[in-house]
């Protein structure tokens, strides 16, 4: 999934604390590919991979953490707790190429303290409203079909899904999406909408063998039994 700005890398929403939600993807077929801790953000995931870019399950583990002076600008805090406060659950990662070529609008640095010291995660400066997507350029600069390490395992091969080939994302009435993201839209990297049951995320997977693809929808962890007839189609 690539536009004129650079690529998908992942996703992430966030869950109840042991991503209890990961039940509905693996009943729909859907495999666990790794997990990893945030040592210092107070937060860990389980992930699944697709061959270009996966899904991150995220949830808080550690409230200090989360609220220490490094991590606080983030509003992942806030995230976590997006069901009583009206947080966006909802984080997208970037790829640029090359890696290190900065996002096409203006960013600050977050040291997030899991990483090698010295490395800093460029941010979206809108994503300090925690109503946004948490918008940012990923550590990473590879295909998770590109990995060497072993951690994309068969990614969902055994569920017969192949790329995300199309992000949606709604947004509730009265909250306009920031003109990162409009950017993006125009760039073809995602598309945009408001409707009541905004914020919601919608992914379009591909088929392997070519057939219709399939849909998810995020938060509700809803993948219809019957694929659908086109990407176009994600919003109705």
């Amino acid at each position: 999934m690539r536009g004129s700005d650079g690529s998908l890398c992942h996703v992430f929403v966030f869950v109840e604390p042991g991503a209890p939600e990961a039940a509905g993807l693996e009943r729909a077929g859907l495999r666990e590919s790794f997990r990893r801790a945030h040592p210092g953000q107070g937060t860990t995931n389980v992930c699944y991979c697709f061959d270009n870019a996966y899904l991150e399950l995220l949830w808080a583990v550690d409230g200090t953490e989360l609220a220490s002076p490094a991590v606080a600008p983030t509003r992942l805090a806030e995230r976590a707790a997006w069901r009583s406060i009206g947080a966006s659950p909802f984080g997208i990662a970037l790829r640029t190429e090359p890696p290190e070529a900065p996002l096409p609008f203006a960013t600050w640095d977050y040291r997030a303290p899991f990483l090698p010291s010295g490395w800093t995660i460029p941010v979206a400066h809108a994503s300090k409203d925690p109503r946004q997507p948490f918008l940012f350029r990923s550590p990473g600069g590879a295909r998770p079909d590109q990995w060497t390490d072993g951690r994309a395992g068969e990614r969902q091969r055994g569920a017969g899904l192949s790329e995300i080939v199309a992000l949606h994302l709604t947004f509730p009435p009265g909250l306009e999406p920031a003109a990162e993201l409009r950017q993006l839209e125009q760039a073809g990297l995602l598309s945009l909408g408001i409707g009541e049951e905004g914020p919601r995320m919608v992914l379009t997977l591909s088929s392997l063998t070519g057939g219709p693809p399939r849909r998810l929808s995020l938060p509700d962890f809803v993948i219809p039994r019957t694929p659908s007839t086109s990407v176009e189609e994600m919003d109705t």
